[in-house]
């Protein structure tokens, strides 16, 4: 059994294409009944058997009525489904290990309502129950950095009877970026100069730069214990060395030994990246394929340059 849905899914997965946008025509609404529909069918032919052996009249109008009210539920669906337009697109990007969200755009031409329900193909949980035209937020967990592609949606009513369900497979472009989970980082940032020449940051200085919030893996040295005994909470104390006068922070993928697996890189990346963001500093990100200079406060063309790292479009 489990072989079988899995050869079912990878055939709906090639022969649903990606789209920009769509239309629900007939060649893409499926109808089959219902769990209920099927009973109600095995209904109608022992009632019809029964009407053949015993020549009894009412019994053959009630199994040509159940037949009738099946073939009237075959429509009732279908309508469910036909001429719906679906668009999608992308919320927001997200880290690594949180939650994507992907926005469906759905209308119809008649003001009619409507009763549908949406999941993701591959998944059991229903995502939006859909009676108007609008826009709906899909969520999808992000567990992995990358380039995150909209699954396969799979769209579906047994409104207004029960009897027969209409459904259709839908592949639509939306991707989003996925960016490596923050990992603190002990590892001080070094700075480049003015001069072309790059320097480290030394550990407790003698210029006081302000204080962050105390992250873990950092020294208890540098903890405030005065700020945390009025306020309650651990606070860093932040030094800047006067090498780093004129420059701006330096951030590389070349400052980790070798034996460092290339998520953690990446991670520790990344959390120097939102903590300068944090501080309203500029910095200089020195990946293998070039390097990126951040205005301060802005991080998002950094954050992607780290998602991008390594991987090959998905959008295809």
């Amino acid at each position: 059994m489990w072989r079988w849905r899995k050869a079912l899914q990878q055939w709906v997965l090639r022969h649903t294409p990606r789209e920009a946008q769509t239309r629900l025509t007939q060649r893409r609404i499926y109808l089959l009944p219902t769990r209920f529909g099927s009973m109600m069918l095995l209904v109608a032919l022992a009632v019809w058997i029964g009407a053949l052996n015993y020549a009894v009249s009412l019994a053959y109008v009630l199994s040509f009525w159940i037949v009738a009210l099946m073939l009237l539920s075959v429509l009732l669906a279908y309508r469910q489904l036909a001429g719906l337009q679906l668009q999608a697109r992308a919320a927001a990007n997200v880290f690594a290990g949180g939650e994507a969200r992907f926005l469906l755009q759905l209308q119809w031409p008649d003001t009619q309502p409507r009763r549908l329900r949406v999941r993701w193909y591959e998944a059991d949980t229903v995502l939006a129950e859909c009676t108007a035209p609008g826009e709906f937020a899909l969520p999808l967990a992000a567990p992995y950095r990358g380039q995150l592609a909209m699954p396969v949606l799979r769209l579906w009513s047994e409104a207004p009877l029960g009897l027969v369900r209409a459904f259709c497979h839908v592949r639509l472009q939306a991707v989003l970026w996925v960016y490596p989970q923050p990992l603190a980082d002990p590892r001080e940032l070094a700075w480049h100069g003015g001069d072309g020449e790059s320097s480290a940051i030394e550990a407790g200085g003698d210029d006081f730069a302000g204080l962050a919030p105390w992250q873990a893996g950092q020294s208890l040295r540098r903890i405030a214990w005065r700020v945390y005994a009025r306020r309650g909470s651990l606070a860093a104390r932040e030094f800047a060395s006067p090498a780093a006068a004129g420059g701006q922070p330096s951030l590389s993928w070349d400052d980790y030994a070798a034996n460092v697996p290339p998520e953690q890189r990446l991670s520790h990346l990344c959390w120097h990246v939102l903590q300068a963001s944090r501080a309203g500093a500029g910095l200089l990100l020195r990946l293998p394929q070039g390097e990126y200079c951040v205005e301060a406060g802005n991080s998002e063309p950094a954050l992607l340059a780290l998602a991008r790292f390594g991987v090959r479009d998905a959008g295809g």
